[in-house]
């Protein structure tokens, strides 16, 4: 009995471990695929205004074009995230950053609300980003009134 009970135990420790590890993983895949958002933007810098400044679509064919494709990447860059922690037990990392989760809640927030072209993206592609979608219903009264 008392083998038993030290080997449920030791099997409950490995599994929290292990749980954490892959939020870990997690964190580390979000950071990679915001990664690939910054990269975009040292490619083409004058897209911030778009995704920051509230600048709205440009008209010009090409610069449209890039702003919607980064729209596109931003998006899954950022429900991707949500993805990733979905079902994973990450309150060790909580003791390593005490905002954690929040703190990418409110940086969706702050890019959903200074940036026409997402918020117009997420409404028109609600299923497909449901985090996102989530995050917009609570400020669309402040961005749109």
């Amino acid at each position: 009995m008392f083998y038993l009970a030290r080997q449920t135990r030791q099997s409950v420790e490995q599994f929290l471990v292990a749980n954490e590890l892959a939020g870990g993983r997690a964190l580390a895949q979000g950071y990679e695929l915001w990664d690939r958002v910054i990269e975009r933007f040292i490619d083409y810098p004058e897209l911030r205004q778009y995704f920051y400044e509230g600048e709205e679509v440009p008209e010009d064919p090409t610069s449209r074009a890039r702003v919607l494709a980064m729209t596109e990447l931003i998006g899954d860059a950022l429900q991707s995230t949500h993805w990733l922690y979905q079902g994973k037990d990450v309150a060790l990392l909580g003791s390593v950053d005490p905002g954690f989760g929040a703190d990418w809640d409110d940086w969706i927030k702050k890019v959903l609300t200074n940036s026409p072209a997402m918020r117009s993206f997420v409404r028109e592609n609600r299923l497909m980003y449901p985090q996102l979608t989530t995050l917009l219903d609570t400020i669309e009264p402040a961005t749109t009134g």
